[in-house]
């Protein structure tokens, strides 16, 4: 199966004790598509993932999480960067179900990132089937891949 994402500029996170929040960002940049959405910091040209999340909403999903003590506490004590969230839009083609694509691509995106050796606050460990995942945007390909595979197995 080939799967399809279109990714966005990243979207700085800004102090968000205005709000009651730890992070706030601009809201209005924020699809109510389906897709992925990557919490992150960036420095000195390197990038990490923090977080990975899929969503039938970006907009609202990305919205609860800013009140997600856990996830925040743990993107404001990473090391030193900016604090970012990339989104991409999953682009689907007849017959692909969405909920299960948008957890394949999760999925593979956990597994890079922690390949990588980024610091994921994510559950991992489930077996994925293998299927071609093509990225495309604006987005710095230091942040998403532009293609990867994941391996055969029961999906979630």
């Amino acid at each position: 199966m080939k799967l399809e994402m279109t990714w966005d500029r990243p979207i700085l996170l800004r102090d968000g004790q205005r709000q009651d929040l730890i992070y706030d960002l601009d809201e209005e940049r924020l699809p109510k598509a389906a897709g992925i959405y990557v919490f992150g910091r960036k420095w000195a040209g390197s990038f990490e993932a923090l977080y990975v999340g899929q969503a039938t909403n970006i907009k609202g999903r990305v919205e609860g999480q800013l009140n997600n003590l856990k996830l925040m506490l743990h993107l404001k004590k990473a090391k030193n960067g900016r604090r970012f969230l990339l989104v991409g839009r999953f682009v689907s083609k007849p017959g692909q179900q969405r909920k299960k694509c948008l957890g394949l691509i999760e999925r593979a995106l956990i597994r890079h990132y922690l390949s990588e050796g980024h610091d994921l606050v994510n559950v991992q460990g489930t077996r994925l089937r293998q299927h071609e995942i093509n990225s495309a945007g604006k987005q710095p390909k230091k942040f998403v891949p532009a293609l990867m595979y994941v391996e055969r197995g029961k999906v979630g």
